[in-house]
């Protein structure tokens, strides 16, 4: 098939969502944009969303965006020991590479969808609307499971300074300023972050985490709205641990520089054709240091030292066309470019063991979408097309519906395809590990069914049914068929399904209180090369790390006109792993665990300052030892003050 004309991209722009990517926030309660790519109303929705407002979240002395997602059913996180150290993001029991993540539109994923979100903050936040479901239809590759989007505040009214400062246990430390403000014509805001531990563990295990993020908006006139967008992160965090947990290494360190920025222009040419165009640029340069603990470090692998450069770029253009009163068409194209350059080198008593590669490859892509509403009903059908330099072409389609049975009763279903392109490494790798240049997507179909009760003074219930199939999962081999062979084999297969339940409660006690569980049950269907219980994949058996059950209870309140009051209860249940201190690795299952956190808001009254709050927060606060990842401890309870100041 020839490769689709990168023109396209103007040609959909300028052909035929009606909203900008960002709405304003007295739309909140209502709307999604993840969802459609337009600001459609919650409840009209044909997918499964979480929305997170940061207010609340960091009300609650919340800081990372990982620590916020622990609560969104269908979510699972697995955290390597202490802060800052490596987290894993499951999402309905698929990989850990199948969630793409966006900060105002900008990918945030790594080529091939890796991602350590422990690191990304809540700094400048304003919400996260979590997307669970394919949507590789409307965001490509690694949209496998689902897609969380993080939308940065706005500046708008008169201008205000905001600061925090705060520490805690473990030496943690915060401090922010920020700075904002607007017209109707032209808003702005400006932060700088810095977040900072000395870990949970006896020695080499600091964390430090700078931001600094901008954006302005300008609105030339009635129909048209540009936004610009931009966010540096500098951030290390030191580890002791070798790959099974052991505390052992005095020197081992990761360090990370990213930048993202965006550009978003809009116009409104008639009142029923929109139009809008995204540029957007992610640089990360991630560093490994790990030499020789001292002179007689000598034996087994004692070294290890990389550097990598990971560029992504991306155009995206869409036009959507109103039919009728609730009706829309969005036709849309989208390229891209990834690029990573990579060296590294084992250092081993056998010799050094070099891997270096450079590699690229582009996408271009079609896609539409069909939205409406018709009485009770509300449906989305849409379909992709991409073209990539790797793997060829590759198509996607999604279909949903939802409908109204009663005043307060909806039921909904969708089902839809998507895929995840292979990482370069996989791809490309060389010495020690050989890459594959033959492998293709691994691919899935997955379908939801939900229903939605409605009551009066805000409660509610929603019910949801999932089940995802995935194939061409591509694992790695240590015993490849020949000498020099690659590595990596499209082989794998694995289900994944189970029931979200959540709720909105009546207030009990003044408790504003929400519900959720979630029962995921996975299962191996094909293990490939892996054989016997140590395996990662071992057929008929679970994908490690995903418990079966998760429960989190979510409570607010106030304390008079000053003071909030928050509690949230997370239960993670049994989940298997694998124990990486013996060869081969052997099956250990986690421990469930209930981590019990409390955080106030009490407000201040300080001369010369408009808003003063002090917040005081508990973590783990019935002190549970646990591991997230077998082998790693996992921080016992910690405290936290902080002192946030407006004017």
């Amino acid at each position: 098939m020839p490769r689709i004309p990168v023109l396209a991209l103007s040609a959909a722009a300028l052909a035929l969502p009606l909203r900008a990517q960002e709405p304003d926030r007295r739309d909140l309660p209502a709307t999604v944009i993840t969802a459609t790519r337009l600001a459609t109303p919650l409840n009209a929705l044909t997918s499964t969303v979480t929305l997170l407002d940061a207010r609340d979240l960091q009300s609650e002395g919340l800081t990372h965006v990982a620590d916020a997602l622990r609560r969104v059913p269908g979510l699972v996180m697995a955290r390597q020991s202490s802060f800052g150290g490596p987290a894993a993001l499951f999402m309905r029991g698929g990989e850990s590479d199948y969630v793409r993540v966006l900060v105002d539109g900008i990918p945030v994923n790594l080529p091939g969808g890796s991602l350590d979100i422990g690191r990304l903050t809540l700094d400048d936040v304003e919400r996260i609307e979590v997307l669970r479901g394919p949507a590789s239809v409307l965001y490509g590759s690694e949209a496998v499971s689902g897609v969380i989007q993080i939308f940065t505040r706005r500046g708008n009214g008169a201008a205000r300074v905001t600061a925090e400062l705060g520490a805690g246990s473990y030496d943690a430390q915060r401090a922010s300023l920020g700075a904002g403000g607007g017209s109707a014509r032209m808003g702005w805001s400006l932060q700088a972050d810095r977040h900072a531990s000395d870990g949970v563990l006896p020695f080499n295990n600091a964390y430090r985490n700078d931001g600094i993020s901008g954006s302005l908006s300008l609105a030339p006139d009635a129909r048209t709205d540009l936004r610009l967008t931009t966010r540096y992160n500098t951030s290390m965090y030191q580890y002791p641990t070798n790959s099974s947990g052991g505390v052992d290494d005095r020197n081992a360190e990761r360090t990370e520089h990213r930048v993202l920025a965006g550009v978003e222009l809009g116009r409104r040419w008639t009142d029923r054709l929109d139009s809008r165009v995204q540029f957007t640029a992610t640089d990360l340069l991630p560093r490994d240091n790990d030499g020789p603990d001292n002179a007689a470090d000598t034996l087994g692998f004692y070294g290890y030292f990389a550097r990598a450069t990971v560029k992504r770029r991306l155009a995206d253009a869409r036009s959507t066309l109103r039919l009728g009163a609730a009706q829309f068409v969005t036709l849309g194209a989208e390229w891209s470019r990834d690029t990573e350059k990579s060296a590294s080198v084992s250092l081993s008593e056998f010799g050094p063991f070099p891997d270096a590669f450079e590699a690229a490859r582009e996408n271009t892509a079609l896609y539409a979408q069909l939205q409406g509403a018709r009485e009770r009903l509300t449906y989305t059908l849409g379909g992709r097309l991409d073209e990539n330099t790797a793997f060829g072409s590759f198509r996607t389609a999604r279909i949903g519906a939802g409908l109204r049975l009663t005043e307060r009763l909806r039921l909904r279903a969708s089902y839809g395809s998507a895929f995840k392109a292979p990482s370069f490494f996989e791809n490309f790798a060389t010495g020690f590990t050989v890459g594959n240049t033959n492998l293709v997507p691994e691919q899935s179909r997955s379908g939801d069914l939900g229903l939605e009760f409605g009551f009066r003074n805000g409660v509610g219930l929603r019910i949801t049914a999932f089940q995802q199939r995935f194939r061409d999962l591509i694992q790695y081999t240590g015993a490849p068929p020949a000498p020099g062979d690659p590595n990596y084999y499209n082989i794998a297969r694995a289900n994944a399904g189970g029931v979200e339940f959540e709720a909105d409660l009546p207030s009990v006690a003044g408790f504003a209180t929400s519900f959720s569980h979630t029962w995921t049950e996975t299962r191996v269907v094909d293990a490939g090369f892996d054989t016997g219980g140590g395996a990662n994949f071992v057929e008929g058996g679970s994908l490690i790390r995903r418990p079966t059950h998760t429960t989190s209870i979510a409570a607010r309140r106030a304390l008079g006109d000053r003071t909030n009051l928050s509690v949230t209860a997370v239960r993670i249940g049994e989940r298997e792993d694998r124990d990486f201190s013996s060869f081969p690795a052997a099956p250990v299952t986690l421990d469930a665990v209930v981590l019990l956190d409390v955080a106030t808001e009490i407000r201040l009254s300080l001369p010369g300052v408009a808003s003063s709050r002090l917040l005081l927060r508990a973590e783990n606060l019935l002190d549970r030892r646990y591991e997230q990842v077998a082998g790693f401890a996992s921080p016992g309870r910690v405290f936290f003050a902080g002192l946030r100041l407006e004017r």
